[in-house]
């Protein structure tokens, strides 16, 4: 259900706007979330861009970037855009590449994984989120390009 033109207090994840941001909906469900509960999503007046925030708990703050993906006659998906740290070479210039990828080895059967490619090094590196974001060294599968190894030539996995 939208909400029309209320101002929070929250500050835009982009661009750091803090003089208020214009809420579109206060129940929202962000695809990659690090929290499977409802979101309100706002709009920055400034950038034009979106910021998703959640309170888990007592005092437990959840504020991401987020892009929306219309959908034709369907509801938009939310996804959320992580700060990832490639795991290859620790550049920051990392960008989402696929949500919810297929890990022939995960650490758990619990987390889920998006991947996401440095535009430095042009690998990847597959992040789980329960809670906290942990990064990965990911690659590709060489007969199954869907399915992806997290952590290679690490010794112990």
């Amino acid at each position: 259900m939208a909400v029309a033109e209320q101002t929070t207090t929250l500050v835009c994840a982009w661009c750091g706007y803090n003089a208020g941001l214009d809420r579109i909906s206060d129940h929202i469900h962000v695809v990659n979330a690090q929290v499977s509960m409802e979101h309100a999503v706002d709009r920055c007046p400034e950038c034009k861009r979106f910021t998703a925030s959640a309170t888990w708990g007592r005092g437990l703050h959840f504020v991401y970037k987020v892009l929306e993906y219309r959908k034709r006659f369907r509801r938009s998906s939310w996804v959320a855009v992580y700060p990832v740290v490639c795991s290859w070479c620790n550049s920051t210039a990392t960008e989402p590449l696929e949500i919810n990828v297929t890990v022939a080895n995960p650490v758990s059967q619990r987390f889920k994984y998006d991947l996401y490619s440095c535009n430095y090094c042009k690998r990847m590196t597959a992040i789980s989120y329960l809670g906290e974001l942990r990064n990965h060294r990911a690659e590709r599968d060489e007969t199954y390009h869907s399915l992806w190894y997290l952590d290679p030539n690490q010794e112990g996995l």
